[in-house]
């Protein structure tokens, strides 16, 4: 593995876990370079997916499915063969106009008869979540889009699909960029460090806080970093994680940034 670059304080990973039954693989099945955007492709296989659920989590069924690596594979275009919209200067506002809706229609958020709040949809598709970091400003706040194509990640922060939901145990993976559009959501990733707070607030009015236990620099082939126990993908999740990936250094692509984070807490909804 490539040594962490210096504004990056990287820990120990804290995560043991005992092999799963059962067939988790990830690899590495094609490569290509993206114009523009200069990032090069590849593609991240999950087969046999089985993760363990969380408390108060829906069963996730086995899959086998093919997720693009959105800082390794170009886009898939847009229905009309045009290439997905650069909108992320209006990422902020929809994150927190996502915030708004979500109280407005679930302002008690507590109880086991809670619902969620209406869904609301940005140029991504629809936001399942709000990431919020407050060590890259009290404003920074981003929607969490399901999905991980140039829609996705033109538009704000997408969440690796075979990956967890937030809340449950196992790995809840997401990527961004941190150049080549207008307001890149992971620009000044170097300002997070271990022992940083993160948060993601739901539809449902949970919001799930994570610390960060490590950050590391890893090659941009090493798909196991969001496997359900990063580094270990043939292993029993028993934390839920928080992954967070985007390229390094910060105009180029030669490697990924990784950040890790562990849940600590969780605050409304049925919690």
């Amino acid at each position: 593995m490539p040594n962490t670059p210096d504004s990056l304080d990287p820990s120990p990973a804290g995560e043991s876990a005992t092999a799963r039954p059962g067939t988790h693989r990830l690899a590495l099945v094609a490569a290509a370079a993206t114009a523009g955007l200069g990032i090069a492709a590849a593609l991240w296989t999950q087969t046999g997916h089985q993760p363990a659920a969380g408390p108060k989590a829906a069963p996730r069924p086995p899959a086998t499915s093919q997720v693009p690596d959105p800082l390794t594979t170009p886009s898939a275009a847009a229905p009309d063969g045009a290439a997905a919209a650069d909108t992320t200067a209006a990422s902020r506002t929809q994150a927190v106009r996502a915030l708004t809706v979500w109280g407005g229609t679930n302002p008690a958020g507590n109880g086991i008869h809670a619902v969620g709040g209406n869904s609301e949809t940005g140029p991504g598709g629809p936001i399942g979540e709000v990431l919020r970091i407050p060590v890259l400003g009290a404003s920074w706040a981003q929607p969490v889009y399901d999905g991980v194509s140039d829609r996705q990640l033109r538009a704000g922060i997408g969440h690796f699909p075979t990956t967890e939901q937030p809340g449950q145990i196992g790995n809840f993976a997401v990527a961004g960029h941190r150049s080549g559009v207008t307001d890149p959501a992971f620009q000044h990733i170097d300002r997070i460090q271990p022992g940083a707070a993160i948060t993601v607030t739901t539809a449902h009015r949970v919001t799930y806080t994570y610390t960060v236990t490590r950050v590391r620099t890893v090659a941009p082939d090493d798909v196991d970093v969001i496997a359900q126990v990063p580094d270990q993908p043939t292993a029993t999740p028993t934390t839920a994680l928080l992954t967070l990936v985007t390229c390094w250094p910060a105009t180029g692509h030669s490697q990924r940034v990784v950040v890790e984070a562990r849940l600590v807490a969780s605050k409304g909804g049925t919690q």
